[in-house]
């Protein structure tokens, strides 16, 4: 039976189902520009998820028996998305640190990455984890019904899971971004906890707070050393943002910063940086400019302008995938796709 103003336990199960691999999807995301998104990645960050919901499982029953009641339950679960929601706001530090400390050991990889998961996601899988074994606990009222009751949880528990790995792989990654996927996950397990916990205006501060970081503007949070983000997205294989510095450029940036595109300056075409050896590079082959050149992978076009103002006879075909970061770059509207010609 449920008591009213207590979640059902098989919405709560299924909720924290969701997160517990919606989270394991994201964080892979989180550590692909420090370490990569290769197998040895991948089995660092499912064998850490698989070892915090193990122990998880084994300190849910423990604490079922100790604390038999719904309110020690759903203070776990608010906690467990408490943390939850830490870890994006985490990483770039840790990540950063884990970074520096293995730059000089070739399996900097694999220590990297294993670290990573570890300090980010381990306990809050871990918390996540004790949740069903509880929630069976509860739910059991009979002896009789406990094969029941325990097969329909554990399903319920899988079909989340389910839903959230497809949810965040396919969804709110690249709708929202890594940082968003988290905080939506972490949302949505603290809102069914607090459903439980008395007085419930004080801990729906937790939710409230998480829903506000959810709602804050591009940048304010993911600041950039070198100016202001203006936009970020999520790519197919990485992280990306548009940051204008105080001189009023603008600079593509991938990966956390550690990789510079393109760069916009509204008053020149040179840039003053690697992008103006393009310039000069086809004549240390021939006497005169090209007639055509092709940019495979054009960016916010940094090199095909600059062609087009110091060669204008010469033909520049730019091939790219899509023109958004082209539009926020530049501050004006794209209506064309690939390939697009200058």
């Amino acid at each position: 039976m449920v008591r009213d103003g207590m979640p059902p336990l098989p919405l709560l199960v299924f909720v924290v189902g969701t997160g517990s691999l919606g989270a394991e999807i994201a964080a892979v995301r989180l550590l692909a520009p420090y370490f990569g998104a290769s197998t040895v990645v991948w089995a660092n960050t499912i064998g850490i998820v698989l070892v915090a919901l193990t122990v998880g499982y084994w300190l849910g029953g423990r604490f079922a028996d100790r604390h038999p009641h719904r309110r020690g339950l759903c203070l776990l679960t608010l906690l467990a998305a408490s943390l939850l929601a830490l870890v994006p706001f985490a990483a770039d530090p840790l990540l950063d640190l884990a970074v520096n400390a293995l730059d000089e050991i070739s399996a900097g990889a694999f220590l990297g990455s294993l670290v990573g998961v570890l300090a980010l996601v381990a306990v809050p899988v871990l918390l996540l984890g004790a949740v069903t074994p509880w929630a069976l606990r509860l739910a059991v009222e009979r002896v009789e019904q406990a094969g029941t009751v325990a097969g329909r949880l554990y399903a319920l528990s899988t079909a989340g899971s389910l839903a959230g790995t497809l949810l965040s792989a396919l969804v709110l990654i690249p709708l929202v971004g890594t940082r968003r996927t988290f905080l939506v996950f972490a949302f949505a397990i603290a809102a069914v906890a607090v459903l439980g916990l008395r007085p419930a205006r004080r801990f729906a501060l937790a939710p409230a707070a998480m829903l506000v970081l959810i709602a804050l503007p591009v940048g304010t949070l993911k600041a950039s050393d070198g100016g202001r983000v203006i936009h970020e997205s999520e790519t197919e294989y990485q992280y990306a943002q548009v940051v204008e510095r105080s001189d009023g450029s603008r600079a593509l940036e991938l990966n956390e910063g550690q990789a510079q595109h393109s760069i916009y300056n509204p008053d020149s075409v040179l840039t003053g940086d690697v992008w103006d050896g393009h310039l000069v590079l086809p004549f240390t082959v021939r006497d005169t400019p090209p007639r055509r050149v092709a940019i495979l992978g054009n960016a916010a076009g940094t090199t095909s302008r600059a062609y087009e103002e110091f060669f204008p006879d010469t033909r520049v075909d730019g091939v790219e995938r899509t023109c958004t970061f082209t539009t926020r770059m530049r501050g004006r509207s794209c209506g064309g796709s690939t390939p697009s010609t200058t």
